[in-house]
């Protein structure tokens, strides 16, 4: 999408083109090893600092120590949920990274619902439809769900690897 700025200057005016770019695709997806303990631990040590110094020092104290709470509460909910990326020229899933230009080859198993890239050093990246989260009840729906964020993350990866080497999807 371009968007067209007319700048009036002097007798004459400049007309700017500038391209809106998009950023990476974001989807939650839960990644093996990749726990919020320590964030959780230090959440209830600050918890139980700031009641004892409430209790001992006053009111104003209790502020200064709800901070790292806010700021614990803060990276679990928003930092730690979306850690699927998909950028224009690399996959990051949790704390992996893998670059299509580096893929080998791409494996996708529909009937599993597992998609799985393996590069050419032999690192394995696997994305599989379970691990999405959703907030659907019903066995059907979350079934669904998921499928179709699979669905779409696939299109996503596979567009993007095609780009690169069309002859690694198979």
């Amino acid at each position: 999408m371009y968007v067209l700025v007319r700048l009036p200057i002097c007798q004459s005016s400049v007309i700017l083109i500038i391209m809106e770019t998009k950023g990476p695709a974001a989807f939650k997806y839960k990644v093996e090893g990749s726990s919020n303990a320590t964030l959780v631990v230090v959440l209830i040590v600050a918890l139980f600092g700031s009641i004892v110094c409430a209790a001992n020092f006053g009111a104003w104290l209790l502020l200064g120590l709800l901070l790292p709470v806010g700021i614990v509460i803060y990276l679990v909910r928003k930092g730690m949920r979306k850690s699927l990326l998909i950028a224009s020229r690399y996959l990051i899933v949790g704390e992996q990274i893998i670059y299509y230009g580096t893929v080998a080859k791409a494996q996708l198993d529909r009937q599993r619902q597992v998609l799985t890239l393996i590069s050419e050093k032999g690192k394995r990246l696997t994305i599989e439809a379970e691990k999405f989260p959703t907030n659907a009840r019903k066995d059907f729906k979350i079934k669904a769900n998921k499928t179709a964020k699979f669905d779409k993350v696939c299109e996503k990866v596979l567009t993007k690897l095609s780009g690169v080497t069309p002859e690694i999807i198979g």
